[in-house]
């Protein structure tokens, strides 16, 4: 079995050589490493490339010119995957880590299946196994417990952060929804995966370890208001039934009323102008990357 991972690095170096340093311990080291480095600043990027040890020069780091988010990084390491022929392609946050035996482990239960494959992220020794498809939420919540998923159809979706996909898949569908830019887009891609006569799963076993998300952080509270604001409205409109594709434009109303009533009474003020931002981008089809 021809497996590569594809992690992003994007001002995180020291959380990415943490995963590569648990990959480099795997028992079994038949596998590719392809890490995007998503124009980091300089200095992070140099001490990526820098770092010694023996993932310090690992096969392929590419490095963006441009911040592609996750969906446009992850796309990027999985063209090259797919060139290098690999059969199952395995999405890992940098911000993870893993144990000794997790490629020998995954590889032996990815052997039988197909479409795909949810790998546990262990949070504050709680493991998400998926993710609940919410019509009309602005954030879709992880679940805590392993879910039984249908083979072809179901209401939840694999986590992006930890994912195995059969090449097969992206042969027909193509590759994640780049105008996400980050948030929604696992959940966008599950359904499509499903609704293209793939089967989803979620392991029980292996499980990646999983740090505290620095998105909120680097962004900023604001910024992850208006992809989230402006993502959920697009991710319904895309894939919503009909009476949700009609619902959303009186959600949308009510979102904009309740914010101006925010405004009006000086109460999270910033917050209130970042979701209108965020509204206002989804009715001008303004996606990607938002450039303040």
């Amino acid at each position: 079995m021809k497996l590569s991972i594809v992690t992003i690095n994007y001002n995180g170096f020291e959380s990415t050589i943490k995963l590569l340093n648990s990959l480099s311990e795997q028992t079994d080291k038949d596998f590719q490493t392809i890490v995007i480095d998503n124009a980091s600043e300089e200095a992070d990027f140099n001490n990526l490339q820098s770092t010694k040890g023996t993932f310090a020069k690992v096969p392929f780091v590419v490095r963006n010119e441009e911040n592609l988010g996750f969906s446009g990084g992850n796309n990027v390491g999985i063209r090259r995957a797919l060139e290098n022929g690999s059969e199952w392609i395995l999405l890992l946050n940098n911000d993870t880590w893993v144990e000794k035996d997790f490629i020998s482990a995954l590889k032996a239960k990815l052997g039988d299946l197909r479409g795909v494959v949810g790998v546990p992220l262990v949070e504050d020794g709680q493991a998400a196994y998926a993710g609940k498809i919410q019509w009309l939420k602005v954030t879709l919540e992880h679940a805590r417990l392993r879910p039984i998923i249908r083979h072809r159809k179901s209401d939840n979706y694999v986590i992006g952060g930890g994912v195995a996909i059969h090449r097969n898949v992206f042969e027909k569908i193509g590759l994640l929804d780049e105008k996400y830019f980050l948030y929604f887009e696992d959940a966008d891609f599950s359904l499509k995966t499903q609704r293209a006569g793939f089967p989803l799963a979620v392991l029980e076993e292996p499980k990646a370890y999983h740090q505290v998300s620095s998105t909120t952080k680097k962004l900023g509270p604001s910024l992850l208001l208006r992809y989230h604001y402006r993502n959920s409205l697009y991710f319904n409109w895309k894939n919503g039934p009909w009476h949700i594709k009609l619902l959303i434009w009186p959600w949308s109303f009510w979102i904009i009323k309740k914010q101006l009533l925010k405004i009006m009474f000086m109460h999270k003020q910033e917050d209130s102008l970042a979701i209108l931002k965020g509204v206002f981008d989804f009715y001008r089809n303004k996606m990607g990357r938002i450039d303040l």
